[in-house]
């Protein structure tokens, strides 16, 4: 499936810019889940636990690229990966659907570290003055 194509069957939220990036760009910019700093083999574990969030990911990898190096575009692209992460949740394993409650917690509590490590240790991926010049 298509990048965008996840993150259109989540109705994800997304900067305007990011709906008109090609596939092609995505794919160079998305590179799991995890800083780039860390091995591809600790992304690749990272990926496969938190699979279900790729559209999100995509998105903040995405802002990741394009970042205005400011702390409020870095507090607006986090917050945004948890709103989207939240829907995504909301979407799979709904509240009403009592017997997927501990899916859904299971996946709330991968998010919640998701985004809390994003947010403490994700400020030198953020303001790093190489990511736009490798575009």
């Amino acid at each position: 499936m298509r990048l965008k194509d996840i993150c259109y069957k989540y109705d994800l939220e997304a900067p305007k810019a990011f709906w008109d990036e090609s596939e092609e760009k995505l794919a160079y910019i998305y590179n799991g889940a995890g800083p780039d700093w860390l091995p591809k083999w600790g992304r690749d574990v990272l990926t496969y636990f938190l699979e279900l969030f790729k559209g999100a990911m995509v998105i903040h990898d995405w802002e990741y690229e394009y970042s205005d190096k400011t702390q409020a575009g870095f507090d607006d692209a986090n917050a945004r990966m948890w709103r989207n992460f939240k829907r995504i949740i909301n979407i799979e394993y709904p509240f009403r659907k009592f017997w997927l409650w501990f899916r859904r917690s299971h996946y709330r509590g991968l998010a919640r570290l998701a985004y809390r490590f994003c947010k403490l240790f994700g400020w030198s991926a953020w303001v790093d003055e190489t990511k736009q010049g490798e575009s």
